[in-house]
């Protein structure tokens, strides 16, 4: 069964997997639509003109709630039945009583009856009540009349009073008075019920908000419509499926930062910054980028809460920048740029204007880590700080002036903050320190303080193997120069090749640059006392033999590499042809002990270290050395590392191999140049 670790494509997949699901569970958790924070009426909209993201109705404020359950009430309270019986049997006790009245209030005591019971008579106090009563003439018949219609005691007397004088209204009130019954009856139960009926089909909304349309701008004060508009859009986000919803939000989120996190991830792999039984540099890129996106939710949503009365935009005062910086310094710009770039897409997921925050900060940040190629000085993080600052300012200004089109509008406020961040951009320095010693990796910083030749390692090896000392500075100068032209790493290629060879001094006697300088100018080879295996074994054994004293001395992983890798898996030559000339039919069964172990060079760094100290070791061997012997050696060299296979796993293109068959030309003849002949002194002439 094939394991993970031998597919990278699935293994970088879980990676990026376990990170995108921890990261979308506190984003998700932690951030969340602006609708859905609580905002008081009377406050400023101080976030981005907000458009309905969907179709939604508008709830009723609770004071229309009220005011239409008052009119409801109103409406229902008058419900009476009504007895039609009741006039009838007054009309014909009238009819009956008429004849024996004065003919001066016979019409009168018509017309008051007729307006008692036009549409109802009630003994029930009225007052001045407005509004609708409702006559129940049947449980199937009802009518609705206007209040101030029916006519109570008081109300009929006033009439009586307005229409007759004082002779007519005390006859008047003394045969009514008997006669008159109330035909309404009030029904308190019936009143209940249609209150309770009417205000159930009572609609919850005011109005439907259309997908698209404005809400509110920025700038704005909360209505109160506005207030119960962005109520209505909380309401109905976290009414729509709110499990589901936050489901498929998170899904998307997830999405999202797994495609940002494998192509980081893909990219450093392919790279060779990472490889999958080292995960260091893994753990410090997750690290970086979880640390910064903490921080700018947590600042994202401190923000929110300050907003009423804070102005300032603060997610501008976080340092991102410092991310991709730190990823530069400890492995190059490109891997700075992508984070830069990976980064960038990241936070803006939390961000109100991801699009400003990006282009300031994302944008910003690339344009700093060009600057962090090789960190060789201290000014050259103050040289990527002031790009850094630049871009800052060119990026912001640009984005608002494209956005709001005159500088007055421009919120010049964020300057300052942009300033403070590139000062807190500072921190990178010391932080490195405490990152190499947290995660065991190395900086530019590390290779900085290894150049220095008065480590303990270098003297060493100066004392006991100084042959092997001058050819390390030769081979570092060669690397150096070589890195820079193809642009890989300068300063690591330098390094390497000052370490390369430190097993060198277990043995010292054993390897030909020594041999004359050890016996002071006898040279006398323990080789000739030696068999071709034995030989090979020691030869062979200054690779372990270094990275031993490399692992002890605590050097760099890449220094270990290169000293693991710059023979790769090379045949021990000159011995190797001793053994076939001694012994024909055995050779071939000790063939692996006559090879280096390997691996081959993964990286462009190895890769030039193998290549510069094979061409410093046999271009000293060369006789009679010319410009064209020399440009044919190198060419020969080259196409037999190629076709031995050697370069298989480094990341060299032809074209950057015959740019580094150029460059050791020009350096290995400037080192082998001839020099004048100096005539000999006269002998002085003595009188």
């Amino acid at each position: 069964m094939v394991s993970l670790r031998e597919r990278p494509f699935l293994f970088i997949g879980l990676l990026a997997l376990i990170y995108a699901a921890g990261m979308s569970l506190f984003l998700g958790w932690w951030t969340r639509p602006i609708f859905l924070t609580l905002h008081k009426e009377g406050e400023v909209w101080k976030h981005q003109d907000l458009f309905a993201p969907f179709e939604f109705r508008i709830y009723k404020s609770a004071e229309t709630k009220a005011e239409e359950l008052e009119a409801l009430m109103q409406r229902y309270s008058l419900v009476f039945r009504k007895d039609t019986q009741v006039a009838l049997q007054v009309w014909r006790r009238a009819d009956s009583l008429l004849p024996f009245l004065p003919p001066s209030l016979r019409a009168p005591l018509q017309e008051a009856l007729r307006y008692a019971y036009r549409y109802g008579y009630t003994t029930l106090p009225l007052g001045q009540h407005e509004g609708t009563a409702i006559l129940q003439l049947s449980p199937q018949e009802e009518r609705q009349v206007a209040a101030q219609a029916l006519v109570d005691s008081t109300e009929l007397w006033q009439w009586v009073q307005s229409q007759y004088g004082l002779a007519v209204q005390e006859s008047l009130r003394s045969y009514l008075a008997p006669l008159l019954r109330p035909d309404l009856e009030l029904d308190p139960q019936a009143a209940g019920e249609k209150f309770l009926q009417a205000s159930q089909r009572l609609s919850p909304y005011a109005g439907t908000i259309r997908k698209g349309e404005l809400i509110i701008r920025k700038g704005e004060i909360i209505t109160a419509a506005a207030q119960q508009k962005l109520q209505s859009l909380r309401t109905a986000y976290e009414s729509i499926h709110p499990f589901q919803s936050r489901l498929l939000s998170f899904f998307g989120l997830f999405l999202l930062i797994w495609l940002i996190s494998f192509i980081t991830l893909w990219y450093l792999l392919l790279a060779k910054k990472i490889s999958l039984h080292n995960l260091r540099p893994v753990a410090l890129l997750f690290s970086i980028y979880i640390f910064i996106t903490v921080l700018l939710a947590f600042l994202t949503q401190l923000q929110v809460q300050w907003a009423q009365g804070l102005e300032l935009p603060l997610h501008h005062l976080i340092p991102f920048a410092i991310g991709p910086i730190i990823l530069a310094i400890f492995f190059d710009d490109r891997v700075g740029f992508i984070a830069a770039m990976t980064l960038g897409a990241q936070v803006s997921l939390i961000m109100e204007e991801p699009v400003e925050y990006f282009f300031v900060h994302g944008f910003s940040s690339m344009i700093a880590v060009f600057r962090l190629r090789v960190m060789q000085r201290r000014s050259h993080l103050y040289y990527a700080l002031a790009m850094l600052l630049g871009s800052y300012l060119i990026s912001y200004t640009g984005y608002h002036l494209f956005r709001q089109g005159h500088f007055i509008l421009v919120p010049w406020e964020g300057i300052p903050l942009l300033i403070a961040n590139t000062a807190l951009c500072l921190v990178a320095y010391p932080l490195i320190y405490g990152i190499e010693r947290l995660f065991r990796l190395s900086s530019d910083i590390t290779f900085l303080e290894l150049l220095d030749t008065h480590h303990f390692l270098l003297q060493e090896l100066k004392r006991k193997a100084p042959g092997t000392f001058q050819h390390s500075l030769v081979v570092a100068a060669l690397a150096e120069a070589a890195a820079e032209r193809i642009g890989a790493h300068p300063l690591k290629a330098h390094v390497m090749g000052l370490f390369h060879d430190i097993g060198k001094m277990e043995n010292p006697q054993f390897f030909i640059e020594n041999l004359s300088v050890i016996s002071q100018g006898h040279v006398n080879n323990p080789h000739h006392s030696l068999s071709p295996r034995e030989s090979a074994s020691i030869i062979r054994h200054h690779v372990e033999a270094g990275v031993r004293l490399a692992r002890s001395a605590r050097l760099p992983q890449e220094v270990i590499d290169g000293i693991r890798s710059h023979h790769g898996t090379m045949y021990i030559q000159y011995f190797w042809e001793k053994q076939k000339r001694a012994s024909p039919q055995e050779a071939a069964g000790f063939e692996k002990e006559f090879r280096y172990s390997g691996p081959l060079p993964q990286t462009k760094e190895e890769a030039i270290l193998m290549l510069a100290d094979s061409l410093e070791a046999s271009t000293r061997a060369l006789p009679d050395l010319t410009p064209e012997l020399l440009r044919q050696h190198i060419r020969t060299i080259l196409q037999q590392r190629i076709a031995e296979g050697q370069l298989n796993e480094a990341p060299l293109t032809f074209a950057q191999l015959r740019e580094l068959e150029d460059l050791f030309y020009e350096q290995l003849l400037s080192i082998h140049h001839a020099r004048i002949r100096y005539p000999e002194p006269t002998a002085p002439a003595y009188a």
